[in-house]
C-alpha cells in the first residue's frame, strides 16, 4: 500500500496493512482507530518537522517491526535540527494528551479518555532510551557529538540492555501475578526485536 504526502512516498508492508484491517474488523469498538490515528499523529510530528525545515524524506516503509526513511539529507540537517526532527512525534503525543485531557475536563466521554490514554503510552513509550525509539535516537545524536559513530552505538546498545532488561523482569512478575496481563512483556519482546534488528543491519555492513 503506498501514497505520497509532501512529495514523500508513504509505503505499508502488506503485513501491516494486513494486520491494521483484520484489527479494525475484528475491534468493534473505537479504541484500535483512535490508537491508531494517535501512531499516525506521531508520524505526521516527525514529518511536518522535516518539512519545515524543507528536508522531506524520499520514502518512509513502515513495517511491523521497523520504519525505514529514506532520508538522502539527513546528513545535511544540523544535530539541533535533527534532534528537533525525533522528538517531534513525542511532542505532538504529550501536547495532544495535554488538549485531550482538558476537553475530557468538559465532555466526560470514553473515547476521550482512551484518545488521551493513547497518546500518554506513545509519548512514554517512545520517550525510553532503546535503540531505534525516538529516545534511543535522540540520545545517539548526544554521544556522536562526543564520541564516534561505532562507540555511541555500542553505548546506546548496553543504555538499551539496561532498560529492557528491567521492563521484562516486570513484565514476567505482572504476568506471574495477574495470569492474563502480558502487555509489559510483550512491550519487551518488542523492545528486544527492534534492538536485534537494528544491530543486525549494522554487523550486515560491516
Amino acid at each position: 500500500m503506498k501514497a505520497k504526502l509532501f512529495g514523500t512516498v508513504i509505503e505499508l508492508s502488506y503485513p501491516l496493512t494486513a494486520a491494521i484491517t483484520a484489527v479494525i474488523i475484528l475491534d468493534g469498538s473505537s479504541s484500535v482507530f483512535i490508537c491508531l490515528l494517535s501512531a499516525l499523529m506521531h508520524e505526521l510530528g516527525h514529518i511536518m518537522m522535516l518539512r519545515h525545515f524543507g528536508a522531506m524524506p524520499e520514502r518512509i516503509k513502515l513495517s511491523l517491526f521497523d520504519a525505514a526513511i529514506i532520508d538522502r539529507k539527513k546528513a545535511l540537517r544540523k544535530n539541533n535540527q535533527e534532534l528537533f526532527v525525533i522528538l517531534a512525534g513525542i511532542a505532538v503525543n504529550y501536547i495532544s494528551a495535554a488538549i485531550g485531557m482538558g476537553i475530557y475536563h468538559f465532555v466526560k466521554q470514553d473515547w476521550m479518555m482512551t484518545f488521551v490514554t493513547a497518546h500518554l503510552t506513545l509519548g512514554i513509550f517512545n520517550s525510553l532510551p532503546v535503540d531505534s525509539l525516538d529516545g534511543g535516537q535522540a540520545i545517539l545524536i548526544i554521544l556522536t557529538s562526543r564520541f564516534s559513530q561505532e562507540r555511541a552505538e555500542t553505548i546506546l546498545v548496553i543504555i538499551s540492555i539496561i532498560v529492557i532488561v528491567p521492563i521484562a523482569c516486570g513484565g514476567f512478575l505482572l504476568l506471574f501475578y495477574t495470569r492474563y496481563n502480558f502487555t509489559l512483556l510483550l512491550a519487551a519482546m518488542y523492545l528486544t526485536a527492534l534492538l536485534f534488528l537494528k544491530n543486525k543491519k549494522r554487523l550486515l555492513r560491516k
